[in-house]
């Protein structure tokens, strides 16, 4: 078995942060530990080659912030090759190849690599958006936004785990639901939501739905809407409106979070996490209030590849379009 590199890096390591205004994403460090890499070997394809080539990935693009595109299989981050070896292979490549067979694989990893891939993914997308806005004035207000950066940095330490020994006491980190599809004419669908720190993805008859960084309030305050869909084969419609639901969601979420991080040192390699709800917040509620408004316009974005129209439907009808009984 590779060996993991330190934690306790001098010029990287676990107390790395892309987000604190240093780095530059530019392909010129490594995104986990903050080394310099060797551009000619060490950008990582953020989709490994078997997807490239069972998906036709070549064929689907991302739109950046700046309105360019890019195709999946040039989506690449910059990885040192200690970290690559010393456990991201292991999340961005063998686990990502186990839900190509189907999700029912997934069981024969931890719970924890798979967040740590679907980090992967929305780190990597994420990755080339700030890459495509470098040096640009109009950057996205979310990116300057101290809590938005916060937000991403706590991801950015759960894919950290992946290489460097990370616990968190008495939670989890983010919500993951993983569901089963029909028969999907469109075999790969992702989409990720930078402003909402959501991600889905559709691979054949699987999907997995995730909220990173929200501290498992999905999953403590909405299991009960997902249980039956377990047990049932969903349309692509049902899973791009739950996800619908989610990015709401999460936008709605009361950011009232504080971290307790202890950093690894010489007597402990561990990172050890903590998350308390300040007094002064205790009595808050976790997420605002609904509004119906705002909503069927996020179903409205999501909705418009199958050809619906709920935000017309709603001004007409005053209706919110649902297909989940």
């Amino acid at each position: 078995m590779t060996a993991k590199p330190s934690p306790l890096e001098p010029e990287g390591g676990i107390r790395f942060n892309p987000f604190d205004g240093l780095y530059a994403f530019d392909g010129t460090r490594c995104l986990i530990s903050g080394l310099v890499i060797d551009p000619s070997t060490e950008l990582r394809p953020l989709f490994p080659n078997r997807w490239i080539e069972q998906l036709d990935l070549a064929h689907h693009f991302l739109t950046l912030p700046n309105g360019n595109k890019v195709a999946y299989p040039n989506l690449r981050v910059p990885v040192h090759n200690d970290c690559w070896n010393g456990g991201m292979d292991d999340v961005a490549r063998k686990c990502a190849n186990l839900m190509l067979i189907g999700t029912d694989t997934l069981g024969w990893t931890n719970t924890e690599r798979v967040y740590q891939w679907l980090c992967w993914l929305f780190m990597g997308v994420l990755y080339a958006e700030m890459n495509a806005v470098k040096g640009q004035d109009q950057i996205h207000p979310a990116w300057q936004d101290p809590s938005f950066l916060s937000r991403y940095r706590m991801i950015h330490l759960s894919l950290q785990g992946a290489v460097y020994p990370v616990e968190y006491l008495g939670y989890d980190p983010g919500s993951v639901f993983i569901l089963q599809m029909n028969s999907n004419p469109c075999p790969f669908d992702f989409k990720t939501s930078s402003n909402t720190q959501s991600i889905s993805i559709q691979v054949g008859g699987s999907a997995i739905l995730a909220s990173l960084g929200d501290n498992g309030a999905h999953v403590a305050f909405f299991e009960e809407e997902f249980l039956p869909l377990r047990k049932i084969l969903l349309e692509p419609v049902q899973v791009d409106e739950l996800f619908a639901r989610m990015c709401y969601r999460n936008h709605l979420l009361n950011p009232v979070f504080e971290y307790g991080i202890s950093f690894a040192d010489q007597e402990d390699p561990r990172t050890l996490v903590q998350m308390k709800i300040p007094p002064q917040h205790a009595g808050e509620e976790a997420f605002q209030p609904w509004s119906d408004d705002e909503y069927v316009q996020v179903l409205d974005l999501y909705m418009r590849r199958h050809g619906h129209k709920p935000l017309q439907s709603w001004q007409e009808s005053r209706e919110i379009m649902t297909f989940i009984e």
